[in-house]
């Protein structure tokens, strides 16, 4: 299970930028933009930060059916495209909070290429979307994870230490930072939240989780399976009925959430190859 030689979790491919182009906050997911693939990516599939080149009719396929799903579960969902192939894991750019809607500074050379597609595909819906990175530091919004009133931001090789306190500073709402290991892309792959205030946990990856009592009812602790690590069966979303989406092919990871929780599965076969799960898909706008 050892994935840390491909670019995706940062190997010998992997590539940080080097320079810059230009209250009460829920689980719950209200409103949410996805991105399909215009085009299949060409060349090596570490070259653009996948673990294997996907089929771009099943994945747009498997992608809109998790847009569905989310419509069926009360989320207003919006759909671009875009034929940089990691645009498809939109959670990695956006974030609402309070009315206003944030944008990622990304942290790789091959995913810079997208924040103008991003600007222009916000500004078309009527936003006007604040960046609030200063130069040189670099931020992915997947390192923000929803608290119980509020954010807990992830510092690692895709969001700086200075980044996180700047999306700290701007945000009215409670955040706590910790940091997480290289061995796995955001905070996302290592904590989400859970309808009941709880959080789904994967220790291993986050220093000081003592930090994280104060913003959770508690945890449900993951540990390190074929399930977890490889089939992304932690990488869910909370709808707005507050069902969780979650894979359909991870059954110990489902009967231990089905146990406590609504759970609805779909399939997530293609999306792994980019090494993304269904929150990693959802740019969360409210």
């Amino acid at each position: 299970m050892d994935l840390s030689g491909t670019a995706a979790y940062h190997g010998s491919s992997y590539s940080h930028r080097s320079s810059s182009k230009g209250g009460d906050y829920r689980g719950e997911l209200d409103k949410a933009f996805l991105c399909a693939l215009s085009a299949a990516p060409d060349g090596d599939p570490d070259g653009y930060q996948f673990l294997d080149r996907p089929d771009v009719e099943r994945f747009n396929a498997e992608l809109r059916a998790y847009g569905d799903l989310l419509d069926e579960h009360g989320v207003d969902v919006a759909m671009e495209t875009s034929a940089h192939p990691n645009a498809a894991y939109s959670a990695d750019a956006y974030l609402g909070v309070g009315g206003d809607l944030y944008l990622s500074r990304m942290a790789s050379a091959v995913r810079r290429a997208e924040e103008p597609e991003r600007f222009a595909f916000v500004h078309e819906r009527g936003y006007d979307p604040i960046v609030p990175f200063g130069g040189g530091e670099y931020f992915e919004i997947s390192n923000a994870v929803p608290s119980r009133e509020g954010l807990v931001l992830g510092v690692g090789q895709r969001g700086t230490e200075t980044a996180a306190r700047q999306l700290a500073s701007v945000v009215d709402i409670d955040t706590t930072i910790v940091r997480t290991s290289d061995h796995v892309q955001h905070l996302m792959g290592a904590l989400r939240p859970l309808p009941d205030g709880r959080a789904a946990i994967r220790p291993a990856h986050i220093e000081d989780t003592g930090k994280l009592e104060s913003c959770y009812d508690g945890f449900l602790v993951f540990e390190e399976t074929e399930e977890v690590v490889r089939k992304q069966a932690m990488n869910v979303t909370i709808a707005a009925d507050e069902t969780i989406l979650m894979p359909n092919d991870t059954p110990n990871t489902e009967s231990k959430l089905a146990a406590q929780y609504d759970v609805e599965t779909t399939s997530v076969e293609e999306i792994r190859k980019g090494a993304g799960g269904l929150a990693c898909l959802t740019g969360r706008v409210d």
